[in-house]
């Protein structure tokens, strides 16, 4: 294997797209639909045609609510109210206009996708998906802070609504257990219930804020490494591979998007490409230093006897870079960090597959994202060019070696 590196002459410096998205684009707000228009005129501009596709999702207020529901059943539930419940939903169920009638709705957001189709129309030939979230978050705590906190409210909140909802059918079924009378479980889940409560609302107040961050690293930087990858491999075809280009909407919400592309499309994908030999290029911050997601693992792999014809997708990287003498830094993690990447490794389990995935994700620039430091002069014109040219050049080395 050896790759043929490329000098590239982009188009147009990626720090003025950075400097152009470098605004709020919180999940479904003018900002995040603004910065889909600028990212599809971007592309029509070399002829490449998008799509959008759209999906709803749970937002955190109306998960709020859901909780505010529960609390509000439990209560009725341990004094013995079962008529108004029975009521409620008497009256909610008996109209059409009420069935499905919510004091909070499920919010829309949307993928933006384009395809650009390889240069050798062969049946079930190998496909490239390189993603970038286009979403931006803004916050009231420090990144690694927030980290702590949705990690409190996983271990709290979801063992919570397991507890509670096993206690309310034992004190519904309390007469046939003589045992439970002596312990007043009611109050306790109350009290339960109103401490949960708190802390859901002490974490929504203050991690949550519109508008403080500019999502220049996260992700305004991936996003304008995408942009400029695509007017590439518009003008450099790439012969084997079709190329989608993923544009996700929420990630920051929990990888909506991109879990919502693979839910929908790997059955597609399956059928229509040979996904042994497919990947996924996720791009989530390119900042300071181009770097790339490798996990650390306690056991040392060894690849199966099936796999030693084929060439991982990190060696490949690896000599791109020593060709083009572009340095880039491998950021070891025992827990990865969340981004897109993750939906893609799921992608390769949905289909069995040996599905690859790499993610560039410059680790060491948490320390600005989600605040008012993350601003466009975090990043660079030289470390985003290095980005694309590894990026691309390890698109044309991977096609040459089919």
């Amino acid at each position: 294997m050896h790759s043929s590196a490329l000098e590239l002459d982009h188009s147009q410096d990626p720090l003025s797209h950075v400097i152009s998205l470098a605004y709020s684009r919180s999940t479904n707000s003018t900002g995040d639909t603004k910065a889909c228009l600028y990212i599809q005129n971007q592309l029509k501009s070399v002829g490449i045609e998008s799509r959008y596709e759209y999906f709803s999702f749970d937002t955190p207020f109306r998960i709020l609510m859901r909780l505010i529901y529960l609390i509000t059943l439990t209560y009725l539930v341990f004094y013995r109210l079962l008529l108004i419940i029975a009521f409620y939903f008497a009256v909610k169920y008996l109209f059409a206009t009420t069935r499905n009638f919510s004091l909070t709705r499920k919010e829309e957001s949307k993928n933006l996708i384009a395809t650009i189709p390889a240069e050798r129309k062969r049946r079930k030939r190998p496909v490239a998906i390189i993603s970038a979230h286009y979403d931006s978050f803004s916050a009231n705590l420090p990144y690694r802070l927030q980290n702590v906190a949705f990690f409190l409210f996983r271990i709290i909140i979801f063992p919570y609504f397991i507890i509670t909802m096993s206690f309310s059918i034992i004190i519904l079924t309390e007469p046939a257990v003589p045992i439970l009378s002596e312990f007043n479980l009611g109050e306790l889940i109350i009290t339960s219930s109103l401490f949960e409560f708190a802390i859901v609302l002490i974490i929504f107040l203050l991690i949550y804020d519109t508008q403080k961050s500019k999502g220049a690293i996260d992700n305004a930087s991936g996003v304008a490494v995408l942009i400029e990858l695509a007017k590439l491999i518009k003008k450099y075809q790439i012969e084997n591979y079709d190329v989608i280009l993923l544009f996700p909407g929420t990630e920051e919400w929990g990888l909506i998007g991109s879990k919502r592309y693979v839910k929908r499309n790997h059955k597609y994908l399956s059928e229509n490409y040979d996904l042994d030999r497919s990947f996924n290029i996720n791009i989530d911050m390119v900042g300071s230093y181009v770097g790339m997601i490798q996990k650390r693992s306690l056991f040392r792999k060894h690849r199966h006897r099936h796999e030693k014809h084929k060439v991982p997708l990190n060696d490949i990287i690896d000599e791109v870079s020593s060709d083009l003498n572009i340095e880039y830094t491998k950021d070891l993690h025992f827990i990865t960090p969340k981004t897109d990447h993750k939906s893609f490794n799921k992608l390769a389990s949905k289909t069995k597959s040996k599905f690859q995935v790499v993610c560039f994700h410059s680790d060491k620039d948490s320390k600005y994202i989600h605040s008012r430091l993350d601003t466009p002069d975090k990043c660079s014109s030289e470390v985003l060019s290095n980005a694309i040219s590894l990026i691309f050049n390890t698109l044309k080395t991977v096609d040459s070696i089919i």
